[in-house]
């Protein structure tokens, strides 16, 4: 590999042996964002026709569930940051299914599900459970509940160290 960057210089770039990068093919982080990326692409797919995407719905889920929430608490449960989490729930308060409040201080806002979004989140819900079911059969069921155990533990450990 050459630098091509400085004129007509060939200048030789340090770099891992060939024989080593190809781990990088095994890359966890690469190959759970992969899956990640098709997995939440079906998910939009199987929910369109409730208006929802997968990550809105997901979010209904943990509002209706521990709601009323502050958005660090509901941060810390969805493993997101509050910066990536605020912008998802503008769109949701835009849409009238959540309500985001201040809190008892001016660094706290909290987030509740409305009534609109109960019944958009009870709509949803046929269409989440179908997707849920197909990747359960595409994968088998013990497959399927040994990656959630794996994917569940390996988030817990990661965030205990």
């Amino acid at each position: 590999m050459t630098n091509r960057n400085k004129g007509n210089e060939n200048i030789p770039l340090a770099g891992p042996d060939p024989g080593d990068i190809a781990e990088c093919g095994e890359c966890t982080c690469f190959n759970l964002r992969k899956a990640a990326r098709v997995v939440t692409q079906f998910y939009d797919d199987c929910m369109r026709p409730a208006g929802l995407r997968g990550t809105q719905f997901a979010l209904l889920v943990h509002a209706y569930a521990m709601g009323p929430i502050t958005i660090s608490r509901l941060a810390d449960a969805m493993a997101t940051d509050r910066t990536t989490l605020t912008r998802n729930l503008e769109l949701l308060e835009k849409s009238g299914l959540v309500i985001v409040e201040d809190g008892g201080d001016r660094r706290t806002r909290i987030v509740s599900i409305t009534d609109d979004g109960r019944k958009r989140l009870a709509e949803a819900f046929p269409y989440w459970k179908k997707a849920q079911d197909e990747i359960k059969k595409l994968m088998g069921q013990d497959d399927w509940s040994a990656m959630i155990s794996r994917v569940s533990r390996m988030v817990n450990q990661i965030q205990e160290r």
